[in-house]
């Protein structure tokens, strides 16, 4: 749906005026109003006031004005509360479809700060609620809750400040553009790993995997990325050395590969189960290629290579 041209506008310049990932409150970006308890407020003041004119009661009088002195007080206490404060976009982590984002702020502050919220103003967020900063520094964490997987930009979030009395709406914007991922939740299925040979630019063979074909060639030194799975544990409680073994055989060029045209179900079934069966090859330590639609990683592991498949899923 188009928003009005007035919105449009808004959004327009709230984009221009506070993209970045760190960002310091100060007059020109802080933003102060009196909320609705406080317009309720001063529709009392007013009564108070029509009452005092009415009845000629100088104490009427005098309480109607206190009123308006104490809204107006506010605006200021609620801008200086907030002033000064400086706010850090540190990350926002991907996580799987159905659990929370977590974005993680850093809030500093020379001073003491009240009723401080940081939420997702284009996301789901469960936020922060009445964070009071005591100390000059603190870390704190907002949820963005997400349901449908792919890649996000972190977007607008929302500084807000309802201090004192919760008479004031003080708030400010922080548009960020760092990148997240939802992935696919992941759907429990049988590990499926295929063994891939290059026959050409446009053919592959595949085939159950077989290390009968494989023959041992001897021991190396065990290197971060190295299957697991080949680590001589017998040499490693001998001499208290990590050691792999290597093997040479007919497999040399066979990756084991998880292919999309081999799982089974609608594309997000398929997806789930890919999710699924990259985690669980990475648990067993397997090095594993992943085919998707027009697209292929190349075999490998460790944590970079399933962060790549993860988001190559999230995307596909």
């Amino acid at each position: 749906m188009t928003l009005p041209f007035y919105k449009q506008w808004v959004e327009k310049v709230i984009t221009k005026k506070h993209s970045a990932n760190s960002i310091t409150l100060a007059h020109n970006n802080i933003y102060v109003v009196p909320s609705l308890r406080g317009l309720y407020f001063l529709v009392f003041a007013l009564l108070n006031f029509i009452i005092g004119i009415n009845y000629q009661n100088n104490l009427i009088l005098g309480v109607s004005y206190l009123m308006l002195m104490l809204q107006i007080s506010s605006l200021f206490y609620g801008y200086f509360n907030l002033h000064g404060v400086k706010l850090d976009l540190l990350d926002i982590r991907s996580n799987f479809c159905g659990n929370h984002n977590e974005a993680k702020f850093r809030v500093s502050s020379k001073k003491n700060v009240i009723s401080l919220s940081v939420n997702s103003a284009q996301y789901d967020s469960d936020g922060l609620t009445e964070c009071n900063l005591f100390e000059p520094t603190s870390g704190q964490v907002s949820a963005l809750s997400l349901q449908q997987r792919g890649k996000y930009k972190g977007g607008k979030f929302k500084i807000h400040s309802c201090y004192p009395f919760g008479l004031v709406n003080v708030w400010s914007y922080l548009v960020s553009d760092k990148t997240f991922y939802v992935y696919p939740s992941p759907q429990k299925c049988p590990l499926d790993l295929h063994e891939a040979q290059d026959l050409g630019d446009h053919t592959e063979l595949l085939a159950k995997r077989s290390d009968s074909l494989d023959e041992f060639s001897g021991l190396k030194p065990y290197q971060k990325g190295m299957n697991r799975n080949r680590i001589s544990w017998r040499h490693f409680a001998k001499n208290h050395e990590l050691l792999v073994k290597d093997y040479t055989g007919d497999n040399h060029g066979i990756s084991l590969t998880l292919d999309y045209s081999l799982v089974e179900g609608s594309k997000e079934t398929r997806l789930s189960k890919l999710c699924y069966q990259v985690l669980e090859a990475d648990r067993l330590g397997h090095e594993f290629a992943l085919q998707l639609p027009g697209y292929h990683i190349q075999a490998s592991n460790g944590e970079k290579h399933v962060l790549a498949c993860l988001e190559s899923l999230s995307e596909c």
